[in-house]
């Protein structure tokens, strides 16, 4: 029996991986899911009254142990989120303050009020700014 002869050609050239785009799109997707996720959950469980009295309303959230536990779970979850994400996507999105979220204290490193009013301004400037920031991402194509 006479078997036909396989070609011994250089194979076929490989399309270009997509894959990593791929990835890379559902990767940053999710992250950004995640911040705007926890972002609005922690802005919806403070009341408008709250967000709009200062350092005053700072503090009697942050006075209450379980939503002061809670809020430091969503800022954690918002920071994991944003640490993830890849540089050369943080690259793509300037309207974030990635740096802030990198550094963002989650335990006293300084007296505690002074800490709470860190997280307080946190609450009231960083979260809604990501939070504008990540919907705006979301409705844009990426370039």
């Amino acid at each position: 029996m006479i078997r036909p002869s396989r070609d011994q050609s250089a194979p076929a050239p490989r399309r270009p991986r997509r894959r990593r785009t791929l990835g890379a799109a559902v990767l940053c997707g999710a992250l950004l899911g995640n911040l705007l996720d926890e972002g609005a959950i922690l802005l919806g469980d403070l009341s408008s009254r709250e967000l709009a009295g200062g350092e005053g309303g700072g503090r009697l959230v942050l006075a209450s142990s379980g939503r002061f536990e809670q809020l430091i779970e969503r800022l954690e979850a918002m920071r994991d989120s944003a640490r993830a994400m890849p540089a050369e996507l943080r690259a793509t999105m300037p309207r974030i303050d990635w740096q802030a979220w990198e550094s963002l204290p989650l335990h006293a490193a300084v007296p505690r009020r002074e800490w709470r009013d860190q997280l307080w301004q946190v609450v009231t400037e960083l979260v809604p700014a990501t939070v504008e920031a990540v919907r705006h991402y979301q409705q844009t194509p990426a370039p």
